[in-house]
């Protein structure tokens, strides 16, 4: 597999590809344009030829070419091999499970699956525009405010009245009975008593106002109705077939991608007029649910995409239980990162030396936290977003700019039913509350808070302060603590020593690098564990992927140390994405192998990946967890080291052509990965 990507890669073109939708313009070795991921004035996005990688310095994104054509395209990993195998005139029947025949017909079936919804769509939508039984839908669009041109965007449609409309027009295309009822636009008959013969088929929407559900690339997948008039289902949406899942699929996702990138914000709605509404005027980075459950494949699909998440259900009871549950998706599905902490020295054990008593040290404690902001908008109560946007779009605008954050958010849902004038409420909020002000990573940010809830629940702060202390000391530190080994000044007065020892480090980071001390003396012995010594970063990455799969333990450790932009190789990263997805679920023990859960395509990686742990790995859990750490600190300081040698190329650039006003965010972001290196430095050593 990993030779067929490199394939890909080599026949694929990163700067005409890129070029494709970004206007690209050389500047010195590399190539330079504006960002597509994230609105900006400055260009700061840049393609390396000679890595063929990418990266943006201001929204911080970056990989290779699959990863920009996931990103851009907002597809699926097994999607884009075949889109780049395909114009890299590399076949893929070899890395198929199975038949590759028989994965050929299903392609095909899926093709006239498409084509099936694309006709049952086109009859729909001419039916609402010139059926005279479809004047109470066109009623009922222009009481909820569509207009026209929505209608025409969103390929609205209608399902008349009848048993048999659609099925008789799809039949006349040449569709037979079973293809409607596997495409989920018929059901059959029943069945007369002792026959296995099916009599028929009807109609699966009746009477109902059509949504057209699309993927990411706007092709018809399934369908969502409204009914008019009285009857139950409110809202029938398409039964699950080879296209249509709906626990994966976001309404007006392919008409919001841009938007979306563009105010690096997604507000998710919980109906289909609500998202529609939003669009019509001009809040088009707007997606719905279909239904009211948000999901991690939902957030596994807008994390490409943004880190701003920003809810907008519905403000009744069944509402507010989405939104918690929607809070609990995204904090699951969205990745965790290192963030390095000051501690104060009444924190841990030990004498302040003489300082004072809460002056920070150099000793910083690392801590988890997940890298996005996940907000809730704030509606008058009882409107729901669409009715907010037709009579209030000011409201509606203004609480789209300023969404509640999360924490301001738990503080008003969870004290919701409780008596804050009375003690017995003040004390339960107190306890609901503290939990959630002593998980803010921010000390800044945490003591805002305490005031806060002080002033809310008109309580003494310092006792307030004192439970709040004792909550952080009972709870586990999240991570590690790293001791700097030298004080923050000699770092810039010897600034190129360790900029050459970096560089240099960096050079030798190559397969096959010699090794040398003790790794060469005990060649022959069969060493537990990865030798420290190795400098082949995708072996790194292939022990730690062993690790993982043999210690579903481990995942919360190293997924706050690494995301998957940390890993070099194609495979690799696509693994660790999958892994992680299912550890973050809870699925320990699995309920099915990996070879179930990974596609065909990475069966190989994954097979590497296992025998690279099991013949090395050791077996006591400190052990293995100090390996992990090891794996995850060195792969992260690989990529900073990367980072770090591209924004120094791009400083002599700026600085050969006298642009001082690029040359000091550049400077600032040298500063910010070179002060990461020294925490990762740090950490390295204190950990073996």
């Amino acid at each position: 597999m990993s030779s067929l990507i490199e394939s890909i890669k080599a026949k694929v073109d990163l700067v005409e590809e890129i070029g494709l939708v970004v206007a690209l313009h050389k500047s010195g070795k590399a190539f330079k344009g504006a960002c597509p991921f994230h609105n900006e004035r400055t260009p700061s996005f840049f393609v390396f030829i000679e890595s063929q990688t990418w990266r943006c310095f201001g929204c911080h994104e970056g990989g290779d070419i699959f990863t920009f054509v996931e990103k851009q395209q907002g597809m699926e990993f097994r999607e884009v091999l075949v889109y780049l195998a395909e114009k890299a005139g590399v076949t893929l029947d070899h890395f198929s499970e199975g038949d590759p025949q028989a994965e050929r017909e299903a392609s095909a079936h899926k093709e006239h699956l498409r084509k099936l919804n694309e006709d049952a769509q086109l009859w729909f939508h001419q039916m609402l525009l010139r059926s005279r039984e479809a004047s109470n839908a066109r009623a009922y669009l222009q009481e909820r405010g569509i207009n026209s041109e929505s209608v025409i965007t969103f390929g609205l449609g209608y399902a008349p009245d009848r048993w048999d409309g659609l099925s008789n027009y799809l039949s006349g295309l040449g569709y037979t009975g079973d293809e409607l009822i596997n495409g989920g636009l018929a059901r059959p008959r029943e069945q007369e008593s002792g026959q296995n013969a099916v009599r028929g088929f009807y109609d699966y929407f009746r009477n109902r106002l059509i949504f057209p559900i699309r993927d990411t690339r706007s092709r018809v997948i399934g369908f969502g109705g409204r009914i008019l008039g009285e009857g139950q289902p409110k809202y029938l949406n398409s039964p699950q077939t080879m296209l249509f899942e709906k626990n994966s699929v976001l309404y007006a996702l392919d008409l919001a991608r841009e938007a979306i990138k563009q105010e690096r914000q997604v507000i998710i709605v919980e109906g289909y007029v609500d998202a529609l509404i939003a669009h019509q005027y001009g809040t088009k980075q707007t997606v719905a649910c279909i239904g009211s459950a948000i999901t991690e494949k939902h957030i596994q699909q807008l994390k490409k995409l943004t880190r701003q998440v920003t809810l907008a259900l519905d403000p009744d009871a069944a509402g507010m239980a989405a939104t918690e549950h929607g809070i609990q998706e995204a904090l699951k599905g969205f990745d965790r990162t290192i963030v390095p902490v000051p501690m104060l020295a009444d924190e841990r054990s030990g004498t302040t030396y003489g300082r004072k008593r809460q002056e920070p040290r150099g000793i910083i404690r690392l801590e988890e936290q997940v890298d996005a902001e996940i907000n809730i908008l704030r509606l008058p109560q009882g409107q729901d977003p669409d009715e907010v946007i037709i009579h209030d779009f000011a409201v509606w605008e203004d609480a789209v700019r300023h969404p509640l954050p999360l924490i301001d958010y738990y503080f008003v849902a969870r004290t919701a039913d409780l008596q804050l004038r009375e003690a017995a409420g003040k004390a339960e909020a107190a306890h609901r509350l503290l939990p959630i002000v002593a998980a803010i990573t921010d000390r800044a940010k945490r003591d805002v808070y305490l005031r806060q809830m002080a002033h809310m629940l008109r309580m003494d702060e310092r006792s307030l302060s004192a439970e709040l202390q004792r909550i952080l000391r009972g709870q586990p530190t999240n991570g590690a603590i790293a001791r700097f080994s030298e004080p923050s000044d000699q770092h810039r007065e010897q600034p190129e020593e360790s900029r050459s020892k970096r560089q240099q480090e960096n050079q030798e980071a190559r397969p096959g690098a010699a090794r040398t001390g003790k790794a060469t003396e005990n060649q022959g012995e069969a060493k537990p564990g990865l030798d420290k010594a190795e400098r082949d970063r995708l072996k790194w990455e292939d022990y730690l992927l062993g690790l993982l799969l043999q210690n579903p333990a481990l995942s919360d450790l190293v997924c706050g140390i690494i995301n998957d932009g940390d890993f070099a190789g194609t495979d690799t990263r696509e693994l660790y994405r999958i892994i992680n997805a299912v550890y973050q679920r809870g699925s320990s023990p699995l309920p099915q192998p990996w070879e179930t859960l990974v596609p065909a395509e990475l069966q190989e990686a994954l097979g590497r990946v296992r025998e690279c742990a099991k013949t090395r790995s050791s077996t006591d859990n400190e052990s293995l967890s100090k390996e992990a750490k090891q794996c995850a600190f060195r792969l992260r300081r690989s990529r900073l080291l990367r980072s770090e040698m591209e924004l120094r190329f791009l400083l002599r650039e700026v600085e050969e052509m006298g642009d001082r006003a690029a040359r000091r965010p550049l400077l600032y972001q040298v500063g910010e990965v070179t002060r990461e290196l020294r925490t990762i430095d740090n950490a390295i050593r204190l950990h073996g």
